[in-house]
């Protein structure tokens, strides 16, 4: 796993320089959830309105950056791939949860839930790790119930951006100097079918 941690610590200090050309503009749905999103975000410390934050993976390289040294945890597969990256990520100032729907899917939502349920705050891409693309899967919904801690989702849209058009998910790497556009949607509970239909309406 040593190969893995450098290459991921790699990867993050390299992409926090890359990064910070970055110009970001925020969305919000609802005007009057602003005050509970960066209350939420300046709140490093576990309190007991913490937020779940919902995207694709298809904006991983757009709103990480964004929402970096803020203590967010976040939830990552167990396979090598995620090993990197989870490496990278606590570069960037996240925790990290290991699990997923196809690797430690219980053992991760476990994990997750009881993050969540001390106050953490936590990011999940609804989609992954293996799509379909822009479908959301149960885990965030029933991580939201479990632990009575609210959704919102999170689109970003760069205004530069080369995509990785073989990639199952279609990615996104947002380009130097860019803008950013981070569409907030409602904070809310969702069922499945909800999230899916709110996320669908601020991507497109």
């Amino acid at each position: 796993m040593l190969p893995q941690k450098i290459a991921g610590l790699m990867a993050g200090f390299l992409y926090k320089i890359y990064a910070s050309t970055y110009r970001y503009h925020l969305n919000f749905e609802d005007e009057s959830d602003r005050r509970y999103f960066f209350s939420d975000l300046a709140t490093k410390e576990p309190h007991e309105k913490s937020l779940i934050y919902a995207c694709y993976h298809q904006d991983d390289l757009s709103c990480l950056p964004y929402f970096s040294e803020h203590n967010i945890c976040i939830l990552i597969s167990q396979s090598k791939d995620g090993e990197i990256l989870a490496s990278a990520v606590e570069h960037m100032g996240y925790q990290t949860v290991r699990g997923s729907s196809h690797r430690g899917a219980v053992a991760g939502l476990l994990a997750g839930m009881k993050k969540v349920s001390e106050g953490h705050k936590m990011t999940i891409a609804v989609d992954g790790p293996r799509g379909p693309i822009y479908k959301v899967k149960e885990g965030i919904t029933a991580l939201s119930q479990k632990a009575k801690r609210p959704i919102i989702p999170v689109i970003a849209k760069p205004k530069w951006k080369y995509v990785f058009k073989k990639s199952w998910n279609k990615g996104s790497l947002p380009l130097p100097f860019t803008r950013i556009d981070l569409y907030l949607g409602k904070i809310a509970f969702y069922s499945t079918d909800e999230l899916e239909q709110k996320m669908s309406k601020l991507k497109f």
